[in-house]
């Protein structure tokens, strides 16, 4: 069942999340955090109160067991990073998918919602698996008490090793919009890439998950 849904209904969105040119991106990353086997580098963003981010973990799970998280919209609030809920609202093909998400914001910022594509390419030769997202926020009208984000995208790699792991990478750049104080835009590039990984690399190893 798990890889029929991979097979079918695969994508990701994000939360999130976030090697591609992404907007105001820049190539002068640096090592901000590394705890755990997690690394996180961040860079300036142009056009964004918020950096750049850039997590790279390598976990003892399977590829595919990886990807069945991802393709598990309603599993978001328990491993992305802030995400208060989350659901597919289109798909087209195989390849791309449409997921809105809401992200719960400490009191007094206002909750960001976010309408998300993503598409999935292979490489045959490797089997690395990307998945390349960015935000559509004019598909549908955003949510009450929230606010749009309306610029967003980053990708997920994914690269089995040859000793039988997987080293995962997720980048992001995202201007979340509006008001937000420095120490929570300071806290939120190492937040949300640390606490993401960490947390999708525990449920990855959960029996319904794990392929078979």
């Amino acid at each position: 069942m798990i890889k029929n849904y991979i097979r079918h209904y695969f994508f990701f969105s994000m939360l999130l999340i976030f090697s591609a040119p992404i907007f105001g991106a820049q190539d002068n990353w640096y090592l901000e955090k590394e705890e755990d086997n997690i690394q996180v580098f961040v860079a300036e963003t142009k056009g964004s109160p918020l950096k750049s981010f850039r997590g790279v973990v390598t976990v003892n799970s399977s590829l595919n067991s990886v990807l069945s998280v991802i393709a598990d919209a309603s599993s978001y609030p328990r491993w992305l990073h802030n995400c208060k809920s989350a659901k597919t609202i289109k798909r087209i093909g195989e390849t791309e998918i449409y997921n809105h998400i809401v992200t719960n914001m400490p009191w007094p910022v206002i909750d960001r919602d976010s309408v998300v594509q993503s598409i999935k390419t292979e490489n045959k030769t490797t089997n690395q698996v990307t998945i390349k997202f960015v935000a559509k926020p004019a598909m549908i009208e955003k949510l009450p008490k929230t606010v749009r984000i309306t610029k967003m995208n980053g990708l997920w790699e994914l690269t089995p090793l040859d000793d039988g792991k997987l080293k995962i990478l997720y980048q992001m750049s995202v201007d979340p919009g509006g008001n937000i104080p420095k120490w929570l835009v300071n806290s939120l590039v190492v937040d949300i890439p640390f606490n993401t990984l960490n947390n999708l690399r525990r449920i990855a190893k959960e029996d319904r998950y794990k392929s078979n």
